[in-house]
């Protein structure tokens, strides 16, 4: 886990993310690498609390619902990156996704607006329709009298 201080020399502050939501955690990546993948602990999974972000309910609500697969129980984010061969770099990508899953759940979703089915679509699906059933009707085999 870092500290309020180191955290702060590798990463930029973000007003929405306090330090102390956030957990870090270091193992072995799989993959190739040789003997060195096998001695260092290049993986990376941060551990962020949803409850103690300083964002709106409705913001918290949409993050945990864009990463449905990635939270656990306790409304907790749980983001692994082990893509890149350096831990540092990994720790920068696990950082980026948190900021862009946040930037992503901060903007409004769009109001879909219902719209009917047009005269010609209708028409193309009652086309393709029939089309397939006569295909289906030449497959059969014929009726002798």
């Amino acid at each position: 886990m870092l500290t309020n201080k180191l955290s702060s020399l590798y990463f930029p502050s973000h007003p929405a993310i306090p330090t102390n939501a956030l957990s870090w955690q270091f193992t072995q990546a799989r993959g190739p690498g040789g003997q060195h993948v096998n001695k260092v602990a290049t993986a990376v999974t941060l551990r962020v609390s949803v409850d103690a972000l300083h964002v709106k309910p409705l913001v918290r609500q949409r993050m945990l619902d864009l990463a449905s697969v990635s939270n656990t129980n306790e409304r907790e984010l749980v983001i692994r990156s082990s893509a890149q061969r350096s831990q540092w770099r990994n720790r920068l990508d696990a950082w980026n996704q948190l900021l862009s899953l946040l930037e992503e759940a901060s903007r409004q979703p769009k109001a879909r607006i219902p719209t009917k089915p047009t005269v010609t679509s209708k028409r193309k699906r009652l086309d393709h329709k029939h089309r397939q059933a006569l295909t289906k009707a030449n497959r059969r085999r014929p009726v002798l009298d």
